[in-house]
């Protein structure tokens, strides 16, 4: 059983970070950075008293670790986007061109390689920010899946022919592929940055739990067999991963 109770945020320096606190079945405090956000795992008997002090210690572990570590700290930056940015994806050159408006909802269209984006004039900084990620990766996601669901079925066709239900592009930090109990293969967006022979890569590894769906030495013998360097792609990803997005 796990009970959220408080949504919230710390501040760092410049920089805002979303928290979230939950109660569950536990005998200690776990604190643990998940992406953009801090959680904080409580035991379920906690009182108030308990539960504002170790949300201070989280707090003060959590500023530790950021004053000491750059790449964590850029990780909650909030980018700012500007009109006539441009975005080089899978080899394409995309423009950003952005119109603040009096509307409630973002609106937004891809028109010859322009991401046109309507953007609401009140709307919050980091509201903004995570909403110009989405539209700009709903968008280039259409324009490319296509053509990732045709190299995909290539692959397979060649290597596994096994039964896909479906391909998907969206937009995912936790990982850079993932294949679904229902037979659907999952990529994230993020990984149109990645040169092509990385991204083949992925797909690889995703058809290869079609077979094994556990990281086995048979699966990575499967993976190993259709690409002999795969750790080379893995190692491009951990070293460039970060510079993968929008």
């Amino acid at each position: 059983m796990r009970t959220k109770i408080i949504n919230s945020s710390i501040k760092v320096d410049d920089i805002v970070i979303p928290v979230e606190v939950f109660k569950e079945f536990r005998m200690d405090v776990r604190t643990v950075i998940r992406q953009n956000k801090m959680i904080i795992r409580l035991p379920i008997y906690y009182g108030s008293a308990e539960i504002k002090k170790s949300i201070k210690n989280a707090e003060e572990w959590v500023k530790g670790h950021i004053d000491n570590n750059a790449a964590l700290k850029k990780r909650f930056e909030i980018k700012e986007y500007k009109s006539s940015d441009e975005l080089f994806i899978n080899g394409v050159k995309f423009i950003l061109e952005l119109k603040e408006s009096d509307i409630s909802n973002y609106k937004a269209q891809l028109d010859n390689n322009i991401i046109k984006i309507s953007v609401p004039r009140e709307s919050d900084k980091r509201e903004r920010n995570e909403a110009l990620i989405y539209l700009q990766s709903k968008l280039t996601g259409n324009y490319f899946l296509p053509e990732i669901i045709k190299r995909i079925e290539d692959l397979n066709k060649k290597y596994f022919n096994v039964n896909i239900n479906g391909v998907k592009l969206k937009y995912n930090k936790s990982n850079w592929g993932s294949r679904s109990v229902r037979n659907n293969i999952n990529i994230s967006t993020r990984l149109l940055f990645a040169p092509k022979d990385v991204q083949d890569y992925v797909f690889i590894h995703e058809l290869a739990h079609f077979i094994e769906m556990n990281h086995s030495k048979r699966f990575w013998d499967i993976v190993r067999a259709i690409m002999p360097d795969y750790r080379e792609k893995e190692l491009w990803l951990k070293k460039n991963g970060p510079k993968c997005d929008f």
